[in-house]
């Protein structure tokens, strides 16, 4: 396999593990927004595990990239959906936005690399609408679209280059929504998975898939940005509920509210490597 993996080849039946941790520091304000249970520690896990960065966008940028999600989602998925195909989440819609994510990000510049090509320098300013109405080869770009990539651009730039990410995916939890608990397939995507926080505030847990005393609560509040990492990411189950017991913080209720998230995952390193995708 290609060496430089991030991945194990697990044997049947076990859960995927990194070679290489991935390693975030989350600033010193997280401390307020993220609470482990004793046995979390106990056990081995590493706190950067589950990354949290409060005010990782200002408020401009809040409001630019919450207007730029409504607009894709009234146009892409302009109704909420009462069920998952796995039956884990209720009351939402979501859809990707492959215009977000530039080349130099993304699978096909690893394969690229891979093949001793170049990569299309895609620069994060997208080339301004001729006035023929023509977006100079660009078929997708939307009016903010450049400003966005600015923004998203200092998510992906928390980790190494050679990764590769999945478009960005604007996930639109209705007020009475709610995920339910859930380890994702890893047949989809790599050890990273996170998201920035727009509109209203939630309580997400983890827990450990063989003994739930093992948690992490994180105060997703607006504005934040969070990772879950490395071991966390398929031997915890994940989950946003409506359970008034499991959305209190610092003593209070944390109200139920529409939320969206914009989220980010890593691309699984193929077995054989980025060259075995290419054309």
């Amino acid at each position: 396999s290609d060496s430089g993996s991030r991945l194990v080849r697990p044997a049947t039946g076990d859960i995927p593990r990194p070679i290489d941790p991935i390693k975030l520091v989350a600033p010193s304000t997280a401390a307020s927004f993220i609470r482990y249970s004793a046995g979390y520690f106990e056990k081995g896990y590493d706190k950067s595990d589950i990354f949290v960065h409060p005010d990782f966008i200002s408020d401009e940028e809040h409001a630019l990239l919450a207007k730029c999600c409504e607009r894709k989602l009234k146009r892409l998925a302009n109704t909420y959906e009462m069920g998952h195909f796995d039956k884990r989440i209720h009351n939402y819609r979501e859809c990707s936005v492959s215009a977000w994510l530039p080349q130099k990000r993304a699978v096909a510049g690893r394969v690229a690399e891979a093949m001793g090509r170049a990569i299309d320098p895609d620069p994060i300013e997208l080339p301004d609408r001729a006035a023929s109405g023509k977006s100079g080869g660009w078929t997708t770009v939307g009016k903010y679209d450049d400003q966005v990539r600015h923004i998203l651009d200092r998510v992906w730039e928390l980790f190494p280059p050679s990764f590769a990410w999945l478009p960005p995916h604007i996930l639109d939890l209705h007020e009475d929504g709610e995920i339910l608990p859930h380890v994702d397939n890893p047949d989809y995507s790599g050890f990273a998975v996170g998201g920035l926080s727009l509109l209203g505030s939630a309580v997400s847990t983890f827990k450990h898939v063989d003994d739930p005393s093992i948690s992490v609560d994180v105060l997703l509040a607006p504005k934040s940005l969070y990772f879950m990492t490395n071991r966390i990411r398929y031997q915890f189950t994940h989950e946003i509920t409506v359970d008034p017991k499991q959305r209190q913080w610092q003593g209070k209720i944390v109200p139920r509210a529409r939320r969206i998230s914009l989220m980010f995952r890593d691309a699984k390193v193929p077995e054989s490597g980025w060259k075995s995708l290419a054309n």
